[in-house]
């Protein structure tokens, strides 16, 4: 409560002092809607600037997040609504998303992915629409994804596959223009970096330090096998466990240790019935689109370029949450492909439901252990 209120009095505490990402995000947040340079952190600085237009706004550095969170959630019904066949089966990816653990606890503290994650679906949304105006509305918006965090980079190469399975070869002549508007785009949430007096210089130099936070971010810890992100979202093990247990007796000021024991670490947020299925169901999805549907075909496509694009170096689980909502919606497009093709419709709603209800008992009530000890 201190540091908040430090934070609200533009007096953020050192960022050395600072060890979680959500108080340094709100420190940089206050920092940067009041006028500093955007140099002081491995990301980009456009969430950052929500934060702390949130925290003016609201006195809080989660609220404007946490709105966006719940427009999220308009976006990805919206674009299942294109996509899927059965009307209220678009409400399901909804739902889903609404209730994984990993979307909520990201939604409840000033974190960069929630930001990336609504610019991610506005772009798949629009990248889907037949309107003339949604081409230059795409780019702006993946240029804005990518200004709240690199890792929406795998937006870039959903719009030249989709344009070439369907042959629309005006639109992949006309790339190179488009990247230029995600690079403009981009570019002018450093509008105050450039009005500081620095150079095109200083501004190619940043980024490649920013890179290099970031390559040491992933890598610091080691690197482990290529898709060991797969590990995580189809397992939820985060990796094997060493935990030793300190008992400290203050009436006599020691420190007792006990034995290290092994084990393996697992996410918390993982959700055994959406995350492995999702990511099976999404594979399906992609084959399927270039067989009959290439309308479909970004959906599947956004989450699996994501898994291979981070499939290398320390893989951070909430990197994926950009990509999930396309999971979810490709997990019930399946669905609802089983579902027309049943002939027993009253046993397929009953399985239906029993599944959705599964989720809510998942969901709100059952937490796995933080490690499982050998």
């Amino acid at each position: 409560m201190e540091e908040y209120s430090n934070i609200l009095a533009g007096k953020p505490p050192p960022l050395e002092r600072m060890f979680s990402d959500d108080k340094l995000y709100s420190a940089l947040g206050w920092l940067y809607i009041h006028g500093a340079v955007p140099d002081m952190s491995a990301h980009p600085p456009l969430a950052m600037y929500m934060i702390g237009l949130s925290e003016i706004l609201f006195t809080n550095p989660v609220v404007l997040g946490t709105i966006f969170s719940i427009l999220t959630l308009v976006l990805v019904f919206l674009t299942s609504k294109k996509v899927v066949d059965t009307f209220p089966f678009a409400l399901f990816p909804v739902l889903i998303l609404s209730l994984d653990k990993l979307y909520i606890d990201f939604s409840s503290f000033a974190f960069l992915d929630v930001y990336a994650a609504f610019f991610a679906v506005l772009a798949v949304f629009l990248l889907l629409s037949e309107k003339r105006w949604a081409a230059p509305a795409l780019y702006v918006t993946i240029g804005l994804a990518l200004a709240c965090k690199w890792t929406a980079v795998f937006l870039l190469f959903l719009p030249p596959i989709y344009y070439a399975a369907k042959k629309e070869w005006n639109h992949l002549k006309l790339y190179p223009i488009y990247i230029l508007i995600v690079i403009l785009a981009y570019t002018a949430t450093f509008s105050v970096y450039f009005l500081s007096n620095k150079t095109m210089m200083d501004y190619v130099y940043l980024h490649f330090a920013m890179f290099g936070i970031f390559q040491a971010q992933r890598t610091q810890m080691g690197s482990p096998p290529p898709l060991w992100i797969l590990l995580n979202f189809l397992l939820g093990i985060e990796g094997p466990a060493y935990i030793q247990v300190l008992r400290a007796y203050p009436e006599n000021m020691t420190i007792v240790s006990g034995p290290v024991e092994t084990g393996i670490s697992l996410i918390g947020a993982y959700n055994p019935l959406t995350w492995p299925i999702s990511f099976s169901a999404s594979i399906l999805t992609l084959i399927y689109s270039i067989k009959e549907n290439r309308k479909i075909l970004p959906v599947p496509l956004a989450f699996l370029v994501l898994i291979g694009l981070f499939s290398r170096g320390k893989p951070f689980i909430w990197y994926l949450i950009p990509g999930m909502p396309f999971a979810f919606i490709s997990l019930i497009y399946m669905i609802d492909k089983i579902f027309l093709r049943c002939e027993n419709k009253s046993v397929a709603k009953a399985i239906l439901v029993l599944y959705i209800v599964s989720i809510f008992v998942w969901s709100l009530f059952i937490n796995l252990p933080s490690y499982i000890k050998f």
